[in-house]
């Protein structure tokens, strides 16, 4: 390969790497709640676990909009459960009741506090790979899912599909 041909080559490779580590971005207003909705639930839900188990959560999401059981958008599925009736009568504002929502991040009453860097670029791929259909489920259908530290009551009703790092995932 001559000289020219190298830098060519260099300057390719170069460039999709880049182009790997830009944020991402949907098309459309909605479409970008929906992504910053499942992006958000990815990077505070799995934060701390290998890529693979930040594309399962994501995943998880995708089943329950996929399912009638669940809300039908992303943000729907992301921010279930009850809200104060008090919060909203009286401030307008949708505060939703302590450890009483789908994903514990939204109504554990800690303020979410998010760094960029490596868990945050691999969470918004996460996000948009799944979103995008780009990937296989590799949940084989789990809508559920659990730390391997806790022992919800819903998990001896289902059947477990895959354990990823210390994340079990479960299906009915």
């Amino acid at each position: 390969m001559n000289y020219k041909n190298r830098v060519l080559l260099l300057i390719s490779v170069l460039l999709l790497i880049s182009i790997s580590y830009m944020p991402v971005y949907a098309h459309d207003e909605a479409r970008q709640s929906e992504y910053s909705c499942l992006m958000e639930a990815v990077y505070f839900e799995a934060g701390n676990q290998p890529f693979v188990g930040k594309i399962a959560v994501a995943q998880v999401i995708i089943n329950r909009v996929d399912s009638n059981r669940y809300p039908n958008t992303i943000c729907g599925v992301v921010h279930e459960g009850p809200i104060s009736e008090w919060w909203w009568d009286n401030h307008s504002k949708v505060v939703p009741i302590k450890w009483k929502c789908q994903f514990s991040y939204y109504c554990d009453g800690k303020e979410e506090e998010a760094f960029e860097g490596k868990n945050w670029n691999d969470s918004e791929r996460a996000a948009l790979m799944v979103m995008n259909g780009m990937i296989n489920d590799v949940t084989e259908g789990a809508t559920h899912y659990h730390a391997d530290y806790v022992e919800p009551y819903w998990a001896k009703k289902m059947n477990r599909t895959v354990t990823i790092d210390n994340h079990l995932f479960f299906k009915r």
